[in-house]
C-alpha cells in the first residue's frame, strides 16, 4: 500500500506540473484572466483563471495511473471501482463547468448556489448519504434527515473553500492539508481506494503550488475552489466510514481552517445586518496577510493546518475523539487571542448574546428606559466614533428606538459597526424603518462611493415623526467634514486611491413602512 501512496503522489505532481502551464496558456489566450478590483483582490495585475481544469485532470491522470500500477503490478490492493466513484467525477467535472462559467462571466449568488444544490443533490441520490451525525463518541441517527443534512455538509465544504481562495497560495496550501489529512484517515479506517483518490489529490495540489505561490501566475478560481471542496466534503464522509458518520471529530478537525472562515464570515455578515453576499476583505486570508505578510500568512495557515490535522489523525488511531476537538480549539484560540482572525466577530456575538440575556432579567419599567449600546472596530484603525456619537445623541434626544451604523471600507480596509437600541422595541407593526445608503464624494474626482449602511428604526405613530426624520437629514449633512475627515486620515496612513464605482443600494428587511432614499455625502462645491 505505500507503493501506490507514493505512485499515486508522484504521478499526481507530475501531471499537474504539465497540465497547469497548458491551461494558464490556454485562459490568457481566451482571456479567462482574474483583474484586481478595489473591494477584496488583492493582486495588482490579471492573473489566469481556470486552475481548477489543471487540478482535476492531474488528480484523475494520478488516480488512473494508480489503479493500473495496481492491476499490473501490485496485489490489486485497491480492487475494482464502485459505481459511487464515476458518480463523484461525474458531479466534479458538473461543478467544474460551473465554476468555468462562473469565472468567465460572473453568476449572480443564488444562481451559483442552485446549481450547487442540484449538483450535490444529484451525487447525494445515487448513495452518498450520511446516516448518523456522531460528535466525541455519541452517535446520532439522522433517518429521514439524511438527504438534507448530508447536501447541507456538502455545500458548506465547497463553499468554505471557495471563500478561503482570496490570496496566492491560500486554498491550495489548505487543500493539500486536508486531502493529505482524509488520505491518512481512510487509510486508518480500511478504505484504501479512498486513501489512494485522496493522496492523489494532495499530488495535484502540490504541483499547482508552484505555479500559485507567491507571486500566482494561474489562481484556481471558483473552478478550482468548489472541485476541491466537493471532493473533501465527500471523501470526509468516505472516509470516516463506518457507518457514514458525518461530523465525527477528525473529518470536523481536518476542515477546521476553512469552516473557521465560513463561520466568521456569516457570523458577520448576519449580526450586523449585512448581505450573506457582501464582499469585504475580512477573510482569513486578508487579515493575516494585512499582519504577517504574505509569507507569514501562508507559514501561520500551515502550521494551523498541521496543528488540527496530527491531532484529528491521532484522535483517530488512538480512539480518542477529544484529541480533535483539542486541535480546534488551540487553532480557534490562536486566531482570537492574538486578534489575528475572529476577535471581531466573536465581540459582536458575545454583545448580543449578553443584550439577549439581559432582556430576559429585568422589569417591564426597565425595559422602557434600558438602552442596548455596543461599538466594535470589525477592522482597520479608523477614528468613527466622532460620527458615531453624535448619531446617538440625536436619537436619545429625538426618542428614537434604534440608530445603527454599518461601515465597509474595503479598498482601505476599515469596518466598523455600532448600534444604540431601546431593550423593548416598537410593534413590528407600528415600526417605521429607514435604511440609508451612505455615499460619500472622496478622491481628486470627487466620485460617490457607498461606504456603508444606517439604519433607522422609529414608532410610526410618534408625535412629529416626520419632523424629526426631517432633522436627521440635517443632522447627517452637518457630520459631512467629520466623515471627510476620517477618510482622509485613512487615505492618508494606507496611501491608496479610493475605488472608482461601489454599489449604491442595499437590501431591505421586511416591514410594514420602509423609506430607503440614498444619501449623498459630498463636499459642496
Amino acid at each position: 500500500m505505500i507503493w501506490l501512496t507514493l505512485v499515486s503522489l508522484l504521478c499526481s505532481v507530475a501531471a499537474a506540473l504539465v497540465f497547469v502551464p497548458l491551461v494558464r496558456f490556454a485562459a490568457r489566450r481566451v482571456g479567462m484572466v482574474d483583474r484586481p478590483d478595489a473591494d477584496r483582490k488583492l493582486h495588482e495585475s490579471p492573473i489566469a483563471l481556470g486552475g481548477g481544469g489543471a487540478v482535476l485532470a492531474s488528480l484523475l491522470l494520478g488516480f488512473a495511473c494508480t489503479i493500473l500500477y495496481d492491476r499490473y503490478y501490485g496485489n490489486f490492493d485497491l480492487g475494482f471501482m464502485s459505481l459511487r466513484w464515476y458518480g463523484l467525477v461525474a458531479a466534479a467535472f458538473a461543478m467544474l463547468v460551473v465554476g468555468l462559467v462562473d469565472d468567465a462571466w460572473v453568476m449572480r449568488g443564488r444562481q451559483k448556489l442552485l446549481l450547487q444544490i442540484l449538483i450535490i443533490s444529484a451525487l447525494v441520490g445515487s448513495g452518498t448519504l450520511v446516516e448518523k451525525v456522531g460528535l466525541l463518541g455519541f452517535e446520532v441517527q439522522l433517518g429521514s434527515l439524511a438527504f438534507p443534512v448530508t447536501v447541507l455538509w456538502l455545500l458548506i465544504a465547497v463553499n468554505a473553500l471557495n471563500l478561503i481562495d482570496g490570496a496566492d497560495g491560500v486554498a491550495t496550501t489548505t487543500g493539500c492539508f486536508i486531502s493529505l489529512g482524509l488520505a491518512v484517515l481512510s487509510w486508518e479506517y480500511g478504505t484504501p481506494m479512498g486513501c489512494v483518490f485522496a493522496f492523489c489529490l494532495a499530488g495535484s495540489l502540490i504541483g499547482f503550488l508552484c505555479f500559485n505561490k507567491p507571486p500566482a501566475s494561474i489562481f484556481l478560481g471558483d473552478a478550482g475552489s468548489m472541485v476541491i471542496g466537493l471532493l473533501i466534503g465527500v471523501l470526509s464522509v468516505w472516509g470516516s466510514v463506518k457507518g457514514s458518520t458525518l461530523l465525527a471529530s477528525a473529518p470536523i478537525a481536518i476542515l477546521a481552517i476553512p469552516l473557521f472562515d465560513s463561520a466568521a464570515a456569516i457570523a458577520r455578515r448576519w449580526l450586523t445586518g449585512r448581505s450573506i453576499y457582501a464582499t469585504d476583505r475580512a477573510h482569513l486570508h486578508h487579515l493575516l496577510q494585512k499582519k504577517y505578510g504574505h509569507v507569514g500568512m501562508l507559514f501561520i495557515v500551515a502550521l494551523l493546518c498541521t496543528l488540527t490535522t496530527v491531532l484529528a489523525v491521532a484522535s483517530a488511531h488512538f480512539d480518542m475523539p477529544w484529541l480533535a476537538l483539542l486541535g480546534i480549539v488551540l487553532a480557534g484560540a490562536f486566531l482570537v487571542v492574538t486578534r489575528s482572525f475572529g476577535h471581531a466577530e466573536c465581540q459582536l456575538v458575545m454583545m448580543k448574546a449578553s443584550h439577549m440575556t439581559r432582556s430576559f432579567f429585568i422589569t417591564p419599567q426597565q425595559s422602557l428606559i434600558e438602552k442596548n449600546h455596543r461599538c466594535v472596530p470589525l477592522q482597520g484603525s479608523g477614528q468613527w466614533g466622532r460620527v458615531w456619537q453624535p448619531l446617538v445623541d440625536f436619537a436619545q434626544v429625538h426618542d428614537f428606538a434604534k440608530v445603527s451604523i454599518d461601515l465597509n471600507l474595503s479598498w482601505l480596509g476599515e469596518g466598523y459597526h455600532a448600534s444604540w437600541s431601546a431593550v423593548r422595541m416598537p410593534d413590528r407593526d407600528n415600526q417605521l424603518q429607514i435604511r440609508w445608503p451612505l455615499v460619500v464624494a472622496v478622491g481628486p474626482a470627487a466620485k460617490p462611493i457607498n461606504i456603508g449602511t444606517l439604519h433607522v428604526v422609529a414608532e410610526a405613530d410618534g408625535v412629529g415623526i416626520h419632523e424629526r426624520i426631517s432633522e436627521l437629514s440635517l443632522r447627517l449633512a452637518d457630520l459631512e467634514p467629520q466623515i471627510q475627515q476620517v477618510i482622509a486620515e485613512l487615505q492618508r496612513q494606507h496611501a491608496v486611491e479610493p475605488a472608482s464605482e461601489a454599489p449604491t443600494t442595499r437590501r431591505v428587511t421586511d416591514s410594514d413602512t420602509v423609506v430607503d432614499p440614498p444619501l449623498l455625502v459630498s463636499s459642496h462645491h
